[in-house]
Formats: C-alpha cells, sequence, structure tokens
C-alpha cells in the first residue's frame, strides 16, 4: 500500500515539475517571439522597437532615434551637404531663437541634445540674432566654410510649405538650410544622423 503511495507521490512530483518546466520554456518563447516581432531590419542594421522610437548598434553601441530609416525617404538630402559634414573639422546648427512657435524652439533643445550624443566629432550651436533665452554665438550663413560648415534650422511654414527638405543657402554654398518645423526637425535630425552613418544613402 505504502509502495503504492510512493509512487503516486512521485508521479505527482513528476507531472507538476513537467508543467512547470513546460510553462517556463513556453514563457521564454513566448519572449523570444515576441522580440522577433519587435526586430526590423534595414541595409543590413537591425532596428528594435522602443517605447520612444527605434534602435541599432553602431560601432558597436546602440543608439537611438525617433524614426525608421523608411519614414524619411522621403526626405532628400544631397551629397555635396554629407560630403562637407563628412570630411569637416565640425559644423554647426543655427536657429532663429525668437521664432513665434514655442514648440519649434522646445523641439530644437531635443535635438541639440540628441546632435551631441550622436555625431562622432563636434556639433556647435548658434543663433540668427540676440536673445535672453540662448547664450549662444550670433552668427548667419556668411560665417560657414568648406571646414566649418552650417546647418540653418527654417521653421518658417510658408517657406517649406509643410515639406521637410534641405536645400542650399543662396547666401552661402557652405550653409545647408534645414526646412521643417515642430516634430519634423526630429525626423530631419535622424535623416542626418542615417545619412552620416551610412545606414541611409543621399
Amino acid at each position: 500500500m505504502r509502495k503504492h503511495t510512493d509512487n503516486k507521490k512521485r508521479w505527482t512530483v513528476i507531472i507538476v515539475s513537467a508543467l512547470i518546466v513546460f510553462s517556463m520554456v513556453f514563457s521564454i518563447f513566448a519572449i523570444m517571439i515576441d522580440n522577433q516581432d519587435q526586430s526590423l531590419s534595414y541595409n543590413k542594421y537591425k532596428f528594435l522597437m522602443t517605447s520612444t522610437g527605434y534602435k541599432t548598434k553602431i560601432s558597436g553601441n546602440y543608439m537611438e532615434f525617433y524614426y525608421y530609416p523608411t519614414d524619411l525617404e522621403r526626405i532628400n538630402i544631397s551629397d555635396n551637404m554629407m560630403y562637407f559634414i563628412k570630411s569637416s573639422q565640425g559644423f554647426a546648427f543655427i536657429f532663429d531663437p525668437n521664432d513665434t512657435t514655442t514648440d519649434n524652439l522646445q523641439y530644437i533643445d531635443v535635438l541639440r541634445y540628441d546632435a551631441q550624443m550622436q555625431f562622432n566629432k563636434s556639433v556647435y550651436f548658434g543663433i540668427t540674432q540676440e536673445s535672453e533665452k540662448y547664450a549662444l554665438p550670433i552668427v548667419s550663413c556668411a560665417n560657414a566654410s568648406s571646414e566649418f560648415p552650417f546647418i540653418m534650422i527654417n521653421t518658417t511654414a510658408g517657406a517649406n510649405n509643410g515639406t521637410t527638405a534641405f536645400t542650399v543657402s543662396e547666401e552661402n554654398p557652405y550653409c545647408f538650410v534645414m526646412n521643417a518645423r515642430l516634430k519634423d526637425l526630429l525626423a530631419a535630425k535622424d535623416r542626418i544622423v542615417y545619412t552620416y552613418y551610412g545606414i541611409m544613402t543621399p
């Protein structure tokens, strides 16, 4: 009788253990499947979705972006612009500190923070007119050079007609105008970074 009871207990333990193991394996499998669903690939770079956008490894380290590359293919960027940025000692973003749309300045501040973190060269910032908000040098496209190109942020709706694009300043061929406003400022920034590291092509 005791032998039968011991066998019953042993089988109960085995069944419970098997159920626990199955549950663990199933959970791991579910996590793997979920992670696969969150994984994307673009131009041989693997991307993972995050709570704020996407991330991918560049030079062995993860870098985060707001947009996936295919979302930015609509934004044209020239070979000429990327050549001067890549070959420069450093470059600068310049903007109007008295932008009448406060949200534009908030997005520009995010762009400034990200740019300093993401580029592997010196990135500077300047303003186009005096301001009590920003203790930055006052510059214009006239100050840009081949060794130190500028990207002038233009948030004027009438100038870009709601279309994010890069153009060359009529004032200076080494000053490139980033026509974007609000969240598209971050899209344009992501486009530059992706192209800078060769993830996207001009």
